[in-house]
C-alpha cells in the first residue's frame, strides 16, 4: 500500500532566491493578471527582466511590490522576502532614523 504524493512540489520557502520570487510573482498574477503569465515563454522571458532589475533585494522587491500596488491596485499585494540577515540591522536603523524625523 503506497500513499500518493500530490503531484505538485511544495512552493519554495520566502526567500530572495529566484525560484522564490517566481513562485511569488506568479501567484500574485494568477489572482490580478492571468494573463500576464498564460504565454509560459513569453513570461519566463520577462521573469528575468523583472529579477535582473528588482530581484535579489529586499529594498528592491518593495520597490516592485510598490510598483506593482500602483498598476494594478494594492487590493493584493506582491508577498515581500524578508531583507537577508546582513541587511536587517541596515534596514532597522534606517526605519529608526525616519521614525525619528517623523517625530521632530
Amino acid at each position: 500500500h503506497t500513499t500518493t504524493m500530490s503531484s505538485t512540489p511544495p512552493p519554495p520557502p520566502v526567500s530572495l532566491g529566484k525560484p522564490s520570487l517566481r513562485h511569488r510573482l506568479e501567484s500574485y498574477y494568477s489572482l490580478v493578471a492571468p494573463e500576464a503569465i498564460a504565454n509560459k515563454e513569453e513570461w519566463s522571458r520577462k521573469f528575468d527582466i523583472i529579477y535582473n532589475k528588482y530581484g535579489g533585494d529586499h529594498i528592491k522587491e518593495t520597490k516592485l511590490a510598490d510598483k506593482l500596488a500602483k498598476k494594478y491596485g494594492d487590493q493584493v499585494r506582491l508577498l515581500v522576502a524578508p531583507p537577508h540577515r546582513s541587511q536587517r540591522q541596515l534596514i532597522r536603523t534606517l526605519h529608526d532614523n525616519d521614525e525619528r524625523r517623523k517625530k521632530d
